[in-house]
This record gives C-alpha cells, structure tokens and sequence, in this order.
C-alpha cells in the first residue's frame, strides 16, 4: 500500500494551488481529481471578462514569491511578460488566467486525473483513501485529507428547465437564437451574462431582461480599506466569533459576495445609452426588488414573483432564462461516518488552521477548502486568500513554519 503525507480531493484552483505551493516542502502529497483535466468556470470564460482579483493574488505568490508557478513566471515563460506590463493592468483576462491554472496541472506530476475518491476512513495513523483509477480500485495511506470538492449549481427547485450560469458559454448560441431573453439573480456572473447577451442581441428583434430581488445593482466594494477584511487578521478574528455573529456579519458583506465590478456596471450603463442615442426604445428592461418564486416551462418560460416592498405580483413570459443563482458547497457522503460537529445544517465546524472539527480524535487532520463561508467570511472564496490558508496547512502537516504567512498584518486593527 501506497503511504503519503497527503491526499488532497479534488483539483481546483485552491488545491491546485496547494500542490504547486508543497513543492517547497518535504512533504509527500496527491491530489486526485476525477475529471480528465483541469475545468475552472468553463462556462463563464467570457472573451471580455477579467478577474476580480489582482494580478499578484495567483496559486503561490502572497506565499512564496520565487516560486516557480507564479503567474509573473508563467507570462515570462509564454512570451508575455512585456506585453503585460505595457499594457498596465493590474487586471488580467479570466481565460489568460485560466491558461495559466490548466499550465501548472499540466505540469505537476503530483495531480491525478480521471481518478476518483469513492471513500475515506480514519485509520490508527491517519486516513485510508479509496480510488477510482482508470485500472480499477486502489487504497492509499495518508496522515492527512484536504477536501476540496467545491460546489455544485444552485437552482431552486421551482426553476423549471433554466440554464444555470455556470454552462452558459457553451449555451450562448442557442440562447441567441430566441426572441426574449431574462437574466435572473445578482451579481458579477450576472452582470456579465446580461452584458454579453446584450452586446450580441438584435435590438430590432430581441428583449433581454434583469431581474433581481437585490434592492439596487450592487457595486462591488472597491476602498481600499474595506479591502482589508480579505486579510488573515480579519478571518482568525471572524473565525473566533460566535456562530450567530458570524452569521450576521455574513449578511452584511453580501456585496462582497454579490457586488459587481464597477467597471461591469460601467460598460453596462455605457452599452444602454449608446444603444438608445438613436432615440429609439431600448430593447431591454432592468428589474429591481423581484422575488421570483415560480418559473414553469411548456411553450415558454413563464416567471411569477413579487415586489418584495409594494407586494405586487410580477410576471414575464420568455423564451429562455438564465439563472445566476449561485452554487452550494458539494459535500462528500463518505463524512458521514466521521463523527463532525456541525454549527448548523450542513455547516461543519472548522478552526483556524482549516481543520474540520470532529468529536471524536483524529490520527490525522482533516483539512478543508470546501465549505467555509460560514466559519472565515467572505475571504473563504477568495483566490490570494487562498495560498495563505495552504500555506497554513502546509505548515501545520510539517510541524514547523515553512511559510511565515502571519507577519503580514493591516492597517485596521480587527
């Protein structure tokens, strides 16, 4: 039996980035994904979208700066580190950055792919994982698990037939060819849909609609100090509020969540009026405070909602419909038989070090990716927040500082 320091499950950006990161360790470390290759957001890699995020937040950098797998390395290597500077943007396209992620998987023989963990079982040194390979079952010993199995689309039940966000690029033509288009949900991906569909649209012949119950069309927090709750002595501070604070302080940063880049807004804003300068009407509606409780599909999509503050009924009939209404945390079955301790319906408990509390010792932790929001905020989801928290579990799977990450401090105190 295979022996391992590690077994990481799943291969997105966030372990992915914890297998380029243990590089500069002596750790032994796996990590098994069941897909043929590296898939990240395909359906939202748009030809004019950007990342949210700085250039320097990559899979290593906020960690380990000389490290090999770092984006300003990955430009020098592909010809593209002057252009990049020329161009000066601390923004950079979402399909480039795609590039870059699907580069480092390539190149790290530590990523299985088209391999799949059915189970995982505590044993008296660690964990007994089971895998699905292409040559059938296998079982390896590790001393410690990092889950990061992501998440899955969320569509209401009462959504009849709608294409979620996440396939919307590779349904984009068929959704052009229909008359009335209605884009339902808040957000970045939203926003980007919307402006995509509009730019592409006849406005002779097509209607494409936002609807939101979101009470405005929520810029993204954009100060620099607001900034500053996506730091380390912000999360171990949220990380130590009670459950009910957190959740109420999680309600509060729904724009960091659900805000929109301001320049989406923009473009989007600037798209309207160029396209109504004729004096023509515009072909669009923009909906606000709608709460879509219904959508039946036959012949067409009928949406039922209300005005969550007049109380009026709202109803529009459409030919497709475009759901952004977010994902939920994909949780194995096999924790099941761990013994976890949950702070609420599906929301385990998880320390500062990531570890997934359970009630009964561990031989080895159980580290986690998946599943945070409720436990480290709204830096959970966060790509440069992201190599500090692996750059803590690597130093805890080492028993010593390999990355001194907690020197890095803000200027709030928190």
């Amino acid at each position: 039996m295979e022996h391992v320091d590690f077994v990481a499950i799943g291969c997105g950006p966030y372990n992915l980035g914890l297998m380029a990161l243990s590089e500069a360790t002596s750790l032994t470390g796996v990590c098994f994904e069941e897909r043929n290759d590296f898939k990240w957001h395909e359906g939202m890699l748009l030809e004019s979208a950007t990342m949210q995020t700085h250039y320097l937040y990559d899979l290593v950098t906020l960690a380990d700066p000389t490290n090999r797998h770092s984006y300003l390395n990955y430009l020098k290597q592909n010809g593209r580190l002057q252009t990049f500077i020329v161009q000066e943007s601390p923004t950079i396209p979402r399909m480039e950055f795609n590039r870059y992620l699907q580069t480092i998987a390539a190149s790290l023989d530590t990523i299985k792919f088209s391999h799949r963990v059915t189970d995982v079982r505590p044993a008296s040194d660690g964990f007994l994982v089971t895998v699905e390979t292409p040559d059938g079952e296998t079982v390896l010993a590790a001393r410690h698990v990092v889950v990061g199995t992501g998440a899955e689309p969320l569509i209401p039940d009462a959504f009849q037939d709608v294409v979620h966000t996440s396939s919307y690029r590779m349904k984009r033509s068929r959704l052009l060819e229909t008359d009335r288009i209605v884009v339902i949900g808040s957000g970045q991906s939203a926003a980007e849909v919307y402006l995509d569909l509009l730019t592409q649209s006849d406005k002779t012949r097509q209607r494409i609609d936002w609807v939101t119950r979101s009470d405005v069309f929520e810029s993204l927090e954009s100060g620099k100090l607001g900034e500053e709750i996506f730091s380390l002595p912000y999360v171990d501070y949220f990380n130590q509020l009670p459950y009910a604070e957190r959740e109420q302080l999680g309600k509060a940063f729904e724009r960091f969540r659900n805000g929109v880049n301001p320049e989406t807004l923009q473009a989007i804003y600037a798209l309207l009026y160029h396209r109504t300068a004729d004096g023509t009407e515009q072909a669009t509606n923009l909906y606000t405070q709608i709460e879509i409780e219904r959508i039946s599909h036959e012949k067409a999509y009928i949406i039922e909602g209300t005005q969550q503050h007049t109380g009026r009924s709202f109803t529009g009939k459409y030919d497709a419909v475009v759901a952004a209404t977010g994902y939920r945390p994909r949780i194995p079955t096999w924790v099941e038989r761990f013994e976890i301790e949950w702070e609420a319906d599906l929301q385990w408990r998880v320390n500062s070090r990531y570890q997934i509390k359970t009630k009964t010792t561990l031989a080895g932790s159980l580290f986690t990716h998946t599943n945070l929001e409720h436990s480290h905020g709204p830096a959970a989801t966060n790509l440069g927040m992201a190599v500090y928290r692996n750059a803590i579990m690597l130093n805890e799977m080492m028993g010593e500082t390999v990355f001194d990450v907690a020197a890095q401090q803000t200027f709030t105190s928190f």
